[in-house]
């Protein structure tokens, strides 16, 4: 099997579309409908999901499969993934791990050192003074 071959290329590229195109349709299509029931996330999953199915029906070959497959896939973990954070496998939040310093900074304290230099070297972890433990 052939990785860079012209079928597993349009295959792979069909596949990430038809999963962009399912948050698309999520995002500014199903709002569009003027039905409250339609706008909660397991409806718009749902609604994926259906299209997901017919694509490949009115898009033949390979692409229509990629497409659907795609859609399918998205709306099928858009619906599963309630369950996975009630029963505490995934957190659904992010974590952020704080700045990064891009360039030159200008404040006074970076990397745990502390004002006073003279006490102990910032290296030095086993002086008082050393700064460690002011974060």
């Amino acid at each position: 099997m052939n990785l860079l071959s012209k079928e597993t290329l349009i295959g792979v590229a069909s596949l990430g579309a038809g999963s962009v195109i399912a948050k698309v349709v999520h995002a500014k299509v199903v709002p569009l409908i003027p039905v409250s029931q339609l706008q909660s996330p397991t409806a718009k999953n749902l609604i994926t999901l259906a299209v997901g199915i017919f694509t490949p029906i009115a898009v033949k070959g390979p692409i229509g499969k990629g497409l659907g497959a795609g859609m399918i896939a998205t709306s099928v973990a858009g619906l599963v993934e309630p369950l996975l954070k009630s029963s505490n496998l995934i957190t659904g939040t992010d974590t952020f791990m704080g700045d990064v310093m891009m360039g030159e900074v200008e404040s006074g304290t970076l990397m745990g050192a502390s004002e006073n230099i003279f006490d102990a070297p910032s290296t030095d972890f086993t002086g008082k003074d050393s700064g460690e433990m002011d974060y």
